[in-house]
């Protein structure tokens, strides 16, 4: 988890510093790196994103262990970070990053609950 909120402290400084897209690659990062530490904890070690993406779905929101809205904010975090890398026709704005991090901390505080035992919330 100490990926994950390296990550989140980068968007948010990224987000000061108005570099949007930066910042939101950075917090889908926070996002990849909490869902891939939940996979690891229950032996399920996947590297690409896609993998770790559907995984955590088929592992967490599927068998009820986590509430499919954060399935979707891992899901819109990857289409985001996509654009970012790679769209060079896409320009991130202030409000995307900004929902961007938000969904991010609360992605990292679920996988952290998870983690520890509370599952549901």
């Amino acid at each position: 988890m100490a990926k994950a909120h390296s990550s989140l402290t980068a968007a948010k400084t990224l987000l000061e510093e108005s570099l949007f897209a930066e910042s939101i690659s950075r917090s889908y990062y926070a996002m990849f790196y909490a869902a891939k530490a939940l996979l690891l904890l229950d032996g399920i070690d996947v590297s690409k994103h896609s993998a770790v993406v559907a995984a955590f779905g088929r592992e967490y929101v599927k068998t009820g262990k986590i509430v499919p809205m954060y399935h979707r904010m891992l899901l819109d975090g990857f289409e985001w970070r996509q654009k970012s890398d790679y769209d060079v026709y896409w320009l991130a704005t202030r409000e995307a990053a900004e929902k961007c991090h938000q969904e991010a901390e609360a992605f990292v505080a679920q996988a952290e609950k998870s983690l520890m035992g509370d599952k549901r919330t």
